[in-house]
């Protein structure tokens, strides 16, 4: 019995490492835009994961970057209906209300991921940031106020400063998003999001020359990150 219940620990620990793995394999083909491919991913997670809540928020991000909001939020209410108590699809929820103008429902939902989270968890708090920085009716104080608690329990965590850097460009502080780009660049030197999103400062700085050069750098990086790819076409 001994034997056969350290059997059971060893698998149960073994698919977990490999859920997480192939979460971040498929969160990956999300962020190269493969979106079909992300899709098969995450249904094969899902399946063995059904209860699950991070692996249906992030199933519907591809549908959310994939400009399916309708669906995205599909996806992030069967999360909450597997599993109340995970944060990451309440924010997905008020993701959706507040890119259509429901403040007050949103930061409800926003106020849920953040208790549920209990101050513990950066991503919860980059992704509620990413909301309020990447709507037309945008909140870039309350961004960088989360951010900065991010940064408090993720001092090394490179998606912080990537978010840091989005908010301040959206300043059109463009140095200071530069700077947090090149920390997220340092922390992860293999991340081609960091070398992107310096481009796209450039770019947005009328300096081509070099943007050419820093998308050119991304695609070296990862030679599957498609936004490399297109944004150097453009």
């Amino acid at each position: 019995m001994k034997k056969l219940k350290l059997a059971i620990v060893l698998f149960l620990f073994a698919s977990s490492a490999l859920v997480a793995q192939t979460l971040t394999d498929a969160i990956k083909l999300t962020t190269n835009e493969q979106f079909e491919k992300a899709d098969a991913a995450f249904k094969s997670l899902i399946q063995f994961q059904p209860n699950n809540g991070e692996l249906y928020f992030y199933y519907g991000e591809n549908y959310f970057i994939n400009d399916n909001r309708e669906m995205a939020n599909k996806l992030y209410q069967k999360g909450v209906d597997a599993n109340a108590t995970n944060p990451f699809c309440y924010v997905g929820l008020g993701k959706i209300q507040w890119y259509h103008g429901k403040q007050t429902e949103a930061k409800a939902n926003f106020y849920k991921a953040t208790t549920l989270a209990a101050g513990k968890n950066a991503t919860v708090l980059i992704k509620i940031a990413e909301a309020y920085t990447n709507a037309d009716n945008k909140d870039i104080a309350e961004a960088l106020n989360l951010l900065g608690q991010a940064a408090k329990l993720e001092p090394k965590n490179p998606a912080v400063y990537i978010a840091m850097g989005d908010a301040y460009l959206e300043q059109n502080d463009g140095t200071k998003a530069v700077d947090n780009y090149e920390k997220a660049g340092s922390l992860d030197p293999k991340n081609p999001r960091a070398i992107l999103k310096q481009g796209q400062v450039w770019n947005r700085a009328k300096n081509y020359n070099l943007a050419i050069e820093t998308y050119k750098k991304a695609k070296l990086i990862d030679s599957t990150f498609a936004p490399a790819y297109r944004e150097l076409a453009e």
